[in-house]
C-alpha cells in the first residue's frame, strides 16, 4: 500500500478541488462530527450583607428568574434545538458529498460541487442513521463517566474520603479501555462513512463493514491511523505559525487602542481580528478537505494487494520451423 502517495494526492486533489473545503466545514471531518454548542450565564447579584453571594438562595433565585422567563427560555430552548437537527441533517449532506467527490477526483472523473451536492443528498438519511448508531455507541461510555463524575463530586462535597478515593481510582482505570475504545469507534466513523457512500450499503452494514475491514487489515488501518494523527500534527504547527502571524498585529492593535482609547485602532483591531477569522476558516477547510480525502483514498486502497511473484517463468516459445 503506497502511503505516502495516499498523503501526497490527498493534499494534490484537496489543493486542485478548492470546493472540497466548503463540504469539509459542514462535514465535521476535520476532528469528528459538528456539534454546535452555546452556553448562558445568568449573574446573580450577591446578597445585601456585602460577604458574597448567599450560595443556599441560588437556587430559590434560579427557579424564580426561570418562572419569570419561561417563555423566552422555551424560545431559547426551541431555536437550539432546531440550529442542531439543521446543521446535523447539513453535515450529514455534506459527508456523502465529500466522500464522492474525494473518490471521483481520484478515479481521475470529472466531477463539481452540483453533482456532489446531488449525491450527498441521495446518502443523507444512511449517513444520519450511522452517526445516530455511533452516538447510542458513545452513549454507554459518556453515562458511566458523567456517573463517576456526579459520585466524586458528591462525595468530596459531603467529605466522603473513602468513597471519593474510591471513584477516583475506578475512573483512573477506566480511562485507557475509554481511550481505546474511543479510537476504535473513531476509525469505524471513518470507514464506515466511505462504505456507506462508495460501496451504497447501510447503516448498520457500514459499521459491520468497518469493523470486518478493521479486523482483517488491522496493520495497514493501524499505519494509516498513525499517519493521519503525524499529519495532523504537523498542518496544526503550520496553521499555529500562520494564525500567530495576524495574531501579534492584532494583538498590539488591540493594546494600543486599550491604552489610548483611539477609536481609529478599535476599527483596526476589529477589522484584522475578522480578516484572522476568515483565514482560519479557510485554512481549517482545507485541512479538513485533505484529512478526509486522506481517508477515503486510503479506503479504496486498503484491500488493493501488490501482484505476487510468479514462482516460475515460464520460457518463451519456441519459433517455428519451416520445412521445404
Amino acid at each position: 500500500m503506497p502511503y505516502w502517495l495516499l498523503i501526497s494526492r490527498s493534499f494534490a486533489i484537496s489543493w486542485r478541488h478548492r470546493y472540497l473545503w466548503l463540504l469539509a466545514l459542514f462535514a465535521g471531518e476535520g476532528g469528528g462530527t459538528f456539534s454546535p454548542g452555546g452556553q448562558t450565564s445568568t449573574q446573580i447579584g450577591p446578597s445585601g450583607s456585602g460577604t458574597g453571594p448567599d450560595v443556599s438562595s441560588m437556587p430559590q433565585q434560579v427557579s424564580d428568574w426561570l418562572g419569570q422567563h419561561l417563555s423566552l427560555v422555551a424560545a431559547v430552548s426551541v431555536m437550539f434545538i432546531l440550529l442542531t437537527i439543521a446543521f446535523f441533517v447539513l453535515a450529514a449532506v455534506c459527508e456523502g458529498a465529500l466522500v464522492r467527490a474525494s473518490a471521483e477526483h481520484d478515479a481521475e472523473r470529472p466531477f463539481g460541487l452540483r453533482v456532489a451536492w446531488r449525491c450527498g443528498v441521495a446518502t443523507m438519511g444512511t449517513i444520519i442513521r450511522f452517526r445516530l448508531l455511533l452516538i447510542a455507541l458513545w452513549l454507554p461510555v459518556f453515562i458511566v463517566f458523567v456517573a463517576l463524575i456526579a459520585g466524586l463530586i458528591v462525595a468530596i462535597v459531603n467529605k466522603n474520603v473513602g468513597p471519593a478515593v474510591a471513584i477516583g481510582v475506578v475512573t483512573f482505570f477506566l480511562v485507557l479501555p475509554a481511550i481505546v475504545y474511543g479510537t476504535y469507534l473513531s476509525i469505524l466513523n471513518r470507514l464506515g462513512a466511505r462504505a456507506a457512500v462508495l460501496e451504497q450499503v447501510g447503516a448498520k452494514a457500514s459499521i459491520v463493514r468497518a469493523h470486518r475491514l478493521l479486523r482483517k487489515r488491522l496493520g495497514r488501518v493501524l499505519l494509516v491511523w498513525l499517519l493521519s494523527i503525524a499529519t495532523a500534527i504537523a498542518l496544526g504547527v503550520c496553521m499555529a505559525v500562520a494564525l500567530a502571524i495576524l495574531v501579534v498585529p492584532a494583538s498590539l492593535l488591540g493594546f494600543g487602542a486599550y491604552a489610548s482609547g483611539s477609536s481609529v485602532l478599535w476599527l483596526a483591531a476589529a477589522a484584522v481580528s475578522l480578516i484572522i477569522f476568515a483565514v482560519a476558516l479557510v485554512i481549517g477547510g482545507f485541512v479538513a478537505a485533505q484529512t478526509s480525502t486522506y481517508w477515503t483514498l486510503a479506503f479504496r486502497r486498503l484491500e488493493i494487494d501488490q501482484a505476487p511473484v510468479p514462482a516460475y517463468v515460464y520460457p518463451p516459445a519456441a519459433p517455428p520451423q519451416f520445412t521445404g
